[in-house]
């Protein structure tokens, strides 16, 4: 084989490599929109969450909400390198209503997204171990996945004197297959450290792009 067929399979190859074959960040229904529009339709998406749960919307404007939506926005435009998004922060600050938002907007224009929490991936990892009905490869294979409440899983469950850690590994998997996710947590980095280990966080520092929630909770009593 000589030098130009080397370099020709070598561009070939690369060219290959380039075009993962992974979802794309931006749903097909909003392709083409500019950032300032993404803010508008995630702002209004997020009011209609906030008032389908029975509650008063008040005006975002100035305030670390409207933030977070420009933050999500910049990150559905951005590099594919980040291709998940984790929403961290205080309890009721807005991280899951936020996610609603944004599942409403990804739901319509993709098929094998899913939305849970921890627990009910952990409850899938068991039911896979006992050899029931399981959605927790699907959830691997997900096109996206919203991932609500990282921390209120157990950390482990046992099998026959082995521990598992169902949620890390269903990170990791999506993290090699390059798969979009959308995870929120209560849980600081520190916390999140002494859970899962240092692992977890170093893969998050790659993969999401971290939005803080640190104002006080909506929630009215």
């Amino acid at each position: 084989m000589d030098n130009t067929e080397i370099l020709r399979l070598s561009s070939e190859i690369l060219e290959i490599s380039e075009k993962p074959n992974v979802p794309v960040k931006l749903p097909a229904i909003i392709e083409g929109m500019n950032k300032e529009g993404i803010q508008i339709l995630l702002t209004d998406l997020y009011r209609k969450v906030v008032v389908n749960r029975g509650n008063v919307f008040e005006s975002i404007e100035g305030k670390e909400m409207a933030e977070n939506i420009e933050r999500t926005a910049q990150w559905m435009l951005g590099p594919w390198v980040k291709t998940s998004l984790l929403l961290q922060g205080t309890v009721g600050s807005g991280k899951t209503s936020l996610m609603d938002a944004l599942y409403n907007l990804y739901h319509k224009s993709s098929s094998r997204i899913y939305k849970c929490d921890a627990l009910f991936v952990f409850k899938q990892y068991k039911a896979m171990l006992n050899k029931e009905p399981s959605m927790y490869e699907e959830l691997k294979k997900a096109n996206y996945l919203f991932l609500n409440d990282l921390g209120i899983e157990p950390a482990q469950c046992r099998d026959y004197s082995e521990d598992y850690t169902p949620v890390p590994e269903l990170i990791y998997d999506r993290y090699e297959r390059q798969r979009p996710t959308v995870i929120s947590t209560n849980l600081s980095d520190q916390q999140l450290v002494e859970r899962y280990g240092k692992r977890i966080l170093d893969r998050f520092k790659e993969m999401c792009e971290k939005i803080v929630f640190i104002g006080p909770s909506y929630r009215r009593w």
